[in-house]
């Protein structure tokens, strides 16, 4: 491992109080993430109906791409040949403490930085005034995954470019078929 990116995990896993790290463990629970979604689609189709077929259409192959992808492939099929990326926290416990939900998949590549990156990338293709609020979003995502100790710098890239990947993919197939 990447001596650089044990030592930044390890500073920004130190910075804040519990009050951050209570707060952080929120905007990471899937639970939290699933609510964020639905809401957000909810008033994108309800405010503007015209566009919910495409807007639905997108995010399902975000979805489809993500869970085959990165969850089907990535992280279980091939950990089968390959070994697992341990979490930082589970690698350097002395070094690294767990924000949140202890995950024990691979941390390889960030699930919640693809994620998060494809929906935004349909929201914002569909509500180009929603980009500052996205982006910001994504630098929120990222920081938390490396405070919380569950990422190393390279998942989360890895999470932003496969996210973006697929969130491009869904817009060109919706322009192909719409």
């Amino acid at each position: 491992m990447d001596n650089f990116e044990i030592k930044f995990v390890k500073y920004l896993n130190q910075i804040g109080s519990k009050k951050i790290d209570k707060f952080l463990g929120a905007v990471n629970a899937v639970g939290f993430l699933a609510f964020f979604w639905t809401v957000l689609a909810a008033v994108a189709i309800t405010a503007h109906p015209i566009i919910a077929w495409r807007f639905m259409a997108a995010v399902s192959i975000v979805l489809l791409l993500h869970f085959t992808i990165t969850e089907g492939i990535i992280k279980h099929f091939l950990t089968r040949f390959f070994s697992k990326r341990k979490r930082p926290y589970v690698a350097y416990p002395d070094l690294i403490k767990s924000v949140g939900k202890k995950f024990s998949d691979s941390s390889f590549p960030s699930s919640h930085m693809a994620t998060t990156v494809a929906m935004l990338v349909v929201i914002v293709s569909f509500y180009p005034s929603l980009l500052i609020l996205s982006i910001l979003m994504i630098a929120l995502m990222a920081f938390s995954r490396l405070h919380n100790g569950m990422h190393y710098p390279s998942d989360v890239a890895v999470g932003i470019l496969l996210g973006y990947a697929y969130g491009w993919l869904a817009m060109e197939i919706i322009r192909t078929l719409f």
